[in-house]
């Protein structure tokens, strides 16, 4: 309950594009970039729950896949530009459905996982800047956002994969894919209560 009352002041208040605080030096526009990954919910719910399912596919299974993922976070940061239309219910449908995913604990190839850790980041990196032109965020609010997106993906995978290892049983892979169910749920009443505001 605390998680997702936690979560829930993450909720973003409207659909539009996140507005960086611009003119600042390097460094804040790297916290700026950051800070746009933490307030983002549908975004922290969809990287927290792709670290839940990597780990649960593979204990160490998270470099195997990285390299998507890094590839991916640039796409997404391009196609913002080129596909600027609301990306909040893409957003929250790519988290239930990693969300779900990570509850099933699916175990598919590597080139599959590798696809599906490349759709998060791809569509995560979308639509956290859709909106905003090619070039019109400083490139320290795009570091910052890349930096956090790869923090967060390894924090949650590194937990899981830790839990996993040191605890050995099976109550401990059902909690973490209990957690995924939690982060599934947060995900649609998220999303309900933004359709309710803006219904």
């Amino acid at each position: 309950m605390a998680l997702a009352g936690g979560l829930f002041c993450f909720v973003p208040l409207d659909a539009k594009a996140h507005e960086f605080a611009l003119g600042g030096d390097a460094y804040e526009d790297f916290l700026a970039g950051g800070m746009a990954v933490l307030i983002d919910l549908p975004v922290m719910i969809a990287l927290i729950s792709t670290g839940i399912l990597v780990s649960m596919w593979k204990r160490e299974g998270l470099p195997l896949v990285w390299p998507a993922f890094l590839l991916a976070i640039p796409a997404g940061f391009v196609t913002a530009a080129l596909v600027p239309v609301d990306p909040v219910p893409l957003l929250f449908a790519t988290a239930i459905a990693l969300g779900l995913l990570a509850v099933m604990a699916i175990r598919p190839a590597v080139r599959t996982m590798a696809a599906i850790v490349f759709l998060a980041g791809l569509l995560t990196g979308w639509g956290i800047l859709a909106g905003h032109a090619w070039g019109e965020v400083p490139p320290g609010a795009y570091a910052g956002i890349f930096g956090l997106f790869n923090l967060v993906l390894a924090t949650s995978a590194a937990i899981v994969s830790t839990g996993l290892k040191r605890l050995p049983y099976g109550w401990v892979e059902i909690s973490f894919r209990a957690l995924a169910s939690w982060m599934v749920a947060i995900a649609m009443m998220g999303w309900a209560f933004l359709a309710g505001q803006t219904g």
